[in-house]
C-alpha cells in the first residue's frame, strides 16, 4: 500500500479512496438489489404511483459490475431501468447504453 505525504500528515491510499456504501431509498433499486431474474412485485414508486416491477435479467457489465435490468409498468407505459452494484457497495441506477433503455436482442 502506498502512502503520500501532505504537510506533516501521512495519508494511506486506502484511506483516501475508501467511501461509504451507497444506500438507496428508491423502492425499484431496493427490489433490484434483492430479487432474482423473473421475480415480479407491485410497489409504490418514489413519486407515489404504483407500478408492477419485474427483474428481466442479471448480468456482469464490461466494467465488471453486476447489473440488473428491470421493466417498470406504471399504467400507460412500460419502461426499462438499469440498476448496477456500486464499487463502494450498495446499488445505484445506471444509464442504459442503448437508446430507449432497451437491450440488444435478436
Amino acid at each position: 500500500m502506498g502512502c503520500a505525504r501532505s504537510g506533516d500528515r501521512a495519508f494511506s491510499n486506502a484511506a483516501v479512496t475508501a467511501r461509504p456504501a451507497v444506500v438507496s431509498t428508491d423502492p425499484v433499486v431496493i427490489f433490484a438489489s434483492q430479487a432474482q431474474p423473473g421475480a415480479s412485485t407491485r410497489l409504490a414508486l418514489a413519486d407515489g404511483r404504483t407500478a408492477q416491477v419485474r427483474l428481466v435479467r442479471s448480468y456482469n457489465a464490461a466494467s465488471g459490475r453486476e447489473c440488473r435490468e428491470l421493466r417498470v409498468d406504471a399504467g400507460m407505459a412500460e419502461r426499462a431501468r438499469l440498476v448496477c452494484a456500486a464499487p463502494e457497495g450498495g446499488w445505484v441506477e445506471a444509464r442504459p447504453l442503448l437508446r430507449g433503455g432497451g437491450s440488444a436482442r435478436p
